[in-house]
């Protein structure tokens, strides 16, 4: 087992045999975690291109119906299809922690693991994992990089918005002088920055407005006013008719807070209750999130919490939770 997550490994080495398996593989899916977001479907779409060029027979796997329609845009979106080919040589996953999060039951004869979270669990036969990266796509890029492949403009258009969504805009800490860099050129393989941000952040569906109107009424300040909880239910999502894709910043603006450290998400599901935690200068939430099965970041992480619809009863849990690493009075 290759893995790029252990220090001092030679990164060199690893996205050559990685490229050199590609190479040697004809049939070749491309898969990322259940509900995508920006940073999975861009990663592997920016795959794409680059390896139907090399004539190989590619398919960009997705078991979520429907895909994030905000997206949309990325060359080849509607190639992404829910049904696996019959041959596979490889398969190549973007983004993902845990094999049980593509949504398949069946382990591929070889399978590269491409991510940038720190608790990924190494599913892989090849690991290629760098916890300091900004976004699985910069992983993707340091890779192409390497291995001197031209990026043409569809691939850059997926790596830069893969970024963008990833990094919240340039705004998380793990954005340095190397994600610039790589924008830069980005830009200059063909990216049209306000093109991606028109895309992304000025085609808002008048349903999530809406939601965002009865979410903010739930805000709920504890822990000295460190921690904001919001709530999503069903049942205001069936009245405003939103969608899945319209809670994904809630918990970010909630986390605007002057006064908050962490916000945390409460959204009700059909298995449970999901959890979204963001913090702001120092609390780690990914500890929280791995507690109950889920991962991510330092500053963002999430969970499913099963089989518990109980808002206040998930609310004590977190707060107990976070109570040490925050330095409060319970």
């Amino acid at each position: 087992m290759l893995e790029f997550h252990k220090k001092g490994f030679d990164v060199q080495k690893i996205f050559k045999q990685a490229w050199e398996k590609i190479k040697n593989s004809d049939n070749i899916v491309l898969i990322a975690h259940i509900n995508p977001d920006g940073d999975a479907l861009g990663s592997s779409l920016s795959l794409y291109p680059v390896l139907k060029k090399m004539g190989k027979k590619v398919s960009v796997f997705n078991v979520t119906k429907p895909l994030p329609m905000y997206l949309d845009f990325l060359p080849n979106f509607e190639k992404i299809v829910n049904k696996l080919p019959k041959k596979i040589d490889l398969m190549i996953s973007f983004d993902c922690g845990s094999f049980d999060r593509f949504g398949i039951d069946e382990r591929p004869s070889f399978l590269i693991n491409i991510d940038h979270h720190i608790s990924n669990t190494k599913y892989g036969d090849m690991n290629i994992i760098d916890a300091n990266a900004a976004s699985s796509s910069q992983v993707v890029y340091n890779m192409l990089k390497e291995n001197q492949v031209k990026i043409d403009k569809n691939s850059a258009l997926c790596i830069y918005t893969a970024l963008v969504t990833d990094t919240g805009s340039f705004q998380y800490e793990s954005v340095n002088e190397k994600v610039f860099l790589m924008a830069a050129d980005l830009v200059s393989c063909g990216v049209k920055p306000e093109f991606v941000a028109k895309m992304l952040f000025q085609r808002d569906r008048l349903s999530r407005l809406r939601l965002l109107a009865k979410a903010y009424d739930t805000i709920e300040l504890c822990c000295e006013g460190k921690v904001a909880f919001v709530e999503v239910t069903k049942e205001m999502m069936e009245i405003t008719g939103a969608i899945k894709d319209d809670t994904d910043t809630i918990v970010n603006s909630v986390r605007a807070i002057a006064s908050v450290e962490v916000a945390c998400m409460l959204r009700e599901d059909d298995e449970g209750i999901k959890i979204s935690l963001r913090s702001k200068n120092y609390a780690d939430v990914s500890k929280v999130a791995v507690k109950y099965g889920g991962g991510g970041h330092i500053r963002a992480a999430g969970a499913t919490i099963k089989d518990e619809f109980d808002f206040n009863k998930v609310k004590e849990m977190i707060k107990n939770d976070l109570n040490k690493s925050l330095k409060v009075k319970k």
